[in-house]
């Protein structure tokens, strides 16, 4: 436990200290994109110009750390977001400390350089050690010192806001809990019971009849490609505007036609191709990729169309015809095809049930007609591994009450109840109890950076230069 605890701490410790930067991504469409007039300025903070020429250095700097040398590249892994993302917040910190006053004097700066351990030899600053470090990272005095003072004064301002936050006992107590939390659950396992339906000769025979199973199936896509590179007539923040409402309206199954109506999309039809892919026409391979023709043939009556992303591009899709071989014989082979088929079919109509029953009765109900099929499990942390839950649902039965009921989606599908909450109380060491502590700060001073940060979104309007910014990405 100690070591999970010193790694999350040092996990709430980073987010602190980049939230700031984070943020910033929020503040991207706030202000209003500038098309003109100022062609050397990319961004802009509150009237406060980021220029052209310093966003092109630090781009190329970082092409060259990457190893990256074309716009398609920088696109791809999306550093221009990266490189203006970075100039902006520290731009936002740079106004916020001529607001606040905060100055870093040259004996200021010269203190806290002093410190760093890289540069001392017997706990003494060596000039030898800092030019020898200069030297190596091909970076002059003066650019090295500018960057360690946006730094150090990010630092600064951080610390400012959460330096003095102590922990009550009580939120100490509750980290605590937090660690030492035990569940006594007892479980059901549904495919085991649901999942097991042995359909009659009538089902088969019915089920065939609606459904044949064909020895082969060809489907043609109607498809629409969105593609970021080549929206240039609009901004990052409305290309994702879109992106966004598109999505939504495939969620709401929304019609293809409706959709690509709406926004004007270029429709394409492809050729009829099977499940692996392969033309129908001349057997070769689709220039559609895999995922595509793995989705198609998910569609059916219920989901109309579907939406994916794939390596930058957008892509909207619908059925267009579908062509049938023969259908198989219904034989032994295909009847116990169709024997799993109604299986799975009867396990999703029970679950679906139990979602819709009152939780707390739901569980004996079962019980009362399926005897001696739950079973007992005592997990002593939810940090836990084990063989029949994964990690993400052990973390989903321990945010639950005692006496909650909850569907776990897992290898198989299971009902579960919570029948103890209980703490492992045995006495911990004065290192535990003083990381507990150190725990709730961050936690407190977590909070307080994520107020901090919104009060620079309000605080400071944001202005992208998009033509500009396109500019630069399509000269590299």
């Amino acid at each position: 436990m100690r070591n999970t605890l010193v790694a999350l701490s040092k996990n709430i410790l980073i987010k602190v200290l980049i939230i700031i930067i984070i943020g910033v991504f929020a503040l991207w469409g706030i202000g209003d994109t500038f098309s003109g007039g100022k062609t050397n300025v990319v961004a802009e903070v509150s009237g406060k110009n980021i220029y052209s020429q310093d966003f092109v250095n630090e781009l190329r700097r970082e092409m060259q750390i990457r190893n990256i040398s074309s716009s398609k590249d920088i696109l791809k892994e999306n550093l221009h977001f990266t490189i203006l993302n970075t100039l902006i917040s520290n731009k936002i910190f740079e106004i916020y400390a001529e607001d606040e006053k905060i100055i870093i004097n040259d004996q200021t700066l010269a203190n806290f350089l002093k410190q760093i351990p890289e540069f001392q030899d017997k706990n003494a600053f060596s000039r030898t050690k800092y030019e020898k470090f200069l030297l190596e990272n091909n970076i002059s005095n003066s650019d090295f010192e500018n960057n360690f003072k946006k730094t150090l004064l990010k630092q600064l301002i951080v610390d400012s806001q959460i330096l003095g936050v102590v922990a009550t006992k009580h939120h100490t107590k509750s980290v605590k809990e937090f660690f030492s939390k035990e569940v006594h659950m007892t479980y059901i396992n549904l495919d085991n019971i649901y999942g097991t339906y042995k359909p009659t000769n009538y089902d088969i025979d019915n089920y065939y009849n609606k459904n044949p199973i064909y020895s082969d199936e060809y489907r043609s896509i109607k498809y629409a490609v969105i593609d970021f590179k080549k929206s240039n007539d609009q901004s990052d923040d409305q290309f994702f505007k879109k992106i966004s409402e598109i999505e939504n309206l495939v969620l709401s199954n929304k019609k293809f036609d409706e959709i690509t109506n709406q926004f004007s999309l270029k429709v394409e039809t492809s050729e009829y191709f099977n499940t692996s892919g392969e033309e129908k026409n001349n057997k070769k391979k689709i220039s559609l990729d895999k995922k595509i023709v793995e989705k198609t043939f998910s569609l059916n009556n219920q989901i109309n169309s579907e939406f994916m992303e794939i390596n930058g591009k957008f892509f909207l899709l619908t059925i267009d015809k579908i062509q049938y071989s023969k259908p198989l014989p219904l034989n032994d082979e295909t009847k116990k095809i169709i024997s799993i088929k109604i299986s799975n079919i009867k396990l999703t109509e029970k679950i679906e049930e139990i979602k819709k029953e009152n939780s707390a009765e739901v569980f004996n109900k079962i019980l009362n007609t399926n005897k001696n099929q739950n079973k007992d499990l005592f997990l002593k942390s939810r940090f836990e591994k084990n063989s029949i839950f994964s990690t993400n649902s052990i973390q989903q039965i321990f945010e639950k009450k005692e006496n909650d009921i909850i569907l776990i989606f897992d290898k198989q599908n299971y009902l579960v109840k919570i029948k103890k909450i209980t703490y492992d109380n045995k006495e911990t060491s004065s290192n535990m109890n003083s990381l507990f502590e150190r725990q709730a700060i961050k936690n407190f001073q977590d909070q307080i950076l994520v107020a901090f940060d919104k009060y620079l979104n309000s605080k400071y309007k944001i202005s992208i230069n998009q033509k500009v910014l396109d500019r630069i990405i399509n000269s590299f």
